[in-house]
């Protein structure tokens, strides 16, 4: 996938330079995101990690943002109200609690339940404009998210092959859980799937997701359309490049990455919408 790349943006390239820079780029990349079929890195990683110590919930921010909006109504209008959230699987032919391991899940939840909001991120959210609108989180309900915001405690057990899992005590306390928990059941349950198959299964399911993702790239790429348009392509792009900084585990590859992907986006915008396709 390496040569497709170099082929789909060098044969349109008539500046020299552009393609020597190219080519350094296409160097810089760290091994772990270069497209190439002659190595099965993704696939390696994948059978080989045993998932011990990664969180899926990093952030309370980690979120829905009508979660957010939702809470802020709950704490101004019902700050004394309980309520109780329980987990239901409406797939009863899948048996969650068969396939996760409990105490895995049970990690997951302990270790999101102690997360708390920094300060950078309730700054965030107070300067940031949301549909249109700048100051939509009152000064008062962010102090509380530092001060006082908590997560319940829980209950989990499993019957029937099922998760038995709820949530109890105030409504400011548990309705922030839907999200949180059905990320952890949906993330542990596609761990669980993984570890079930072998490297090479592995490879061949990593490699159908990059064709679905590089065929949708260029169909990105392609896309010519109005000032609004451009404006989204390149809203996306930024997206796109956030994600894969946000999990590069070394600095400096991040920032180079970054600077990779910049390029690459200048060069995109400049080439139009009539590239070939890679064979």
């Amino acid at each position: 996938m390496t040569n497709c790349l170099s082929c789909d943006f060098g044969s349109h390239l008539d500046n020299p330079a552009d393609r020597r820079n190219l080519a350094l780029l296409l160097k810089s990349v760290p091994t772990e995101v270069k497209w190439c079929h002659r190595d099965h890195h993704i696939a390696r990683r994948a059978h080989d990690h045993n998932w011990e110590l990664d969180p899926i919930t990093r952030s309370l921010l980690d979120t829905d943002f009508y979660k957010l909006l939702m809470l802020q109504f709950i704490w101004k209008q019902f700050p004394i109200t309980s309520a109780s959230f329980s987990f239901i699987n409406r797939s009863v032919e899948v048996h969650l609690g068969d396939l996760i391991d409990a105490d895995e899940l049970r990690e997951q939840l302990d270790q999101t339940k102690k997360l708390r909001f920094h300060k950078s991120e309730l700054i965030w959210l107070a300067g940031n404009t949301f549909y249109g609108r700048r100051g939509i989180f009152e000064p008062a309900f962010l102090e509380w998210l530092e001060r006082d915001f908590r997560l319940s405690d829980y209950e989990l057990s499993v019957q029937d092959g099922q998760f038995t899992l709820s949530f109890r005590g105030l409504w400011t306390e548990t309705t922030m859980w839907e999200i949180y928990a059905l990320s952890a059941i949906s993330e542990l349950r596609t761990r669980a799937s993984l570890k079930r198959l072998s490297e090479f299964e592995l490879d061949i399911l990593y490699a159908r997701a990059k064709t679905k993702l590089w065929e949708k790239m260029e169909r990105f790429a392609r896309r010519p359309g109005p000032e609004s348009e451009r404006l989204w392509n390149e809203a996306a792009a930024q997206l796109l490049v956030a994600g894969i900084r946000r999990k590069s585990h070394e600095r400096r590859a991040r920032q180079q990455l970054y600077r990779n992907f910049q390029y690459l986006s200048g060069l995109s915008t400049r080439l139009g919408s009539d590239r070939n396709k890679c064979t």
